[in-house]
């Protein structure tokens, strides 16, 4: 089975940001590089300046966009700007959108899960990796020692256990993006909850 386990994340400080939505972007490998400048125009502290920094002609291995990305994280923890939460927890999401005119709803949760060994009929992979992207996100792990781009993973629930739990989080953010979409954060501490 499967090990997984909570973890102290790091969040958005909203007293100090205000409009959550202004520091939020999509996934790094869908942002263009026009999106990229709408995002940081957005708001200083937008999550962009360290999923997907810019590159700069004088970039070399002290500066660039990795390290950069490292002073904003230092920065913004600093500053109260982003807040390392208390407690442990298991984070849940929520992503609602219009689907072929009916309202779908995606639902999951964020953990820290113990790696196994391929083959040992644990963890599936579900997709071919390219080397170039994979390398550029272990470059920005490397820097900043925390992970900003979570595994995509699937689970099997068909008593849908897993969903009656998730929703009993904590609610700490709601945003539509600019498709739509509406994603919702939020945070499960409990123990018990987090046990099963």
């Amino acid at each position: 089975m499967l090990e997984i386990r909570p973890f102290q994340g790091i969040i958005y400080n909203e007293k100090k940001i205000g409009n959550i939505a202004r520091v939020t972007a999509p996934p790094y490998d869908v942002i263009s590089l026009m999106d990229q400048e709408l995002y940081y125009s957005a708001h200083p502290n937008n999550i962009i300046r360290i999923i997907l920094g810019k590159n700069y002609p004088h970039d070399n291995e002290r500066e660039n966009r990795y390290t950069r990305a490292k002073g904003f994280l230092k920065e913004w923890l600093a500053k109260g700007i982003l807040k390392k939460e208390k407690k442990p927890a298991i984070y849940t999401y929520e992503k609602e959108y219009y689907g072929q005119g009916n309202l779908e709803r995606r639902r999951g949760f964020l953990a820290l899960m113990k790696l196994e060994e391929f083959g040992k009929g644990v963890i599936f992979p579900h997709e071919e990796t390219l080397p170039k992207p994979g390398l550029d996100r272990l470059k920005l792990l490397q820097c900043c020692r925390a992970n900003f781009n979570p595994i995509f993973s699937l689970y099997s629930d068909p008593l849908h256990l897993v969903d009656k739990y998730l929703k009993t989080g904590e609610a700490l953010f709601e945003v539509i993006d600019r498709d739509g979409v509406k994603h919702r954060l939020g945070k499960i501490e409990d123990i018990d909850i987090i046990k099963k």
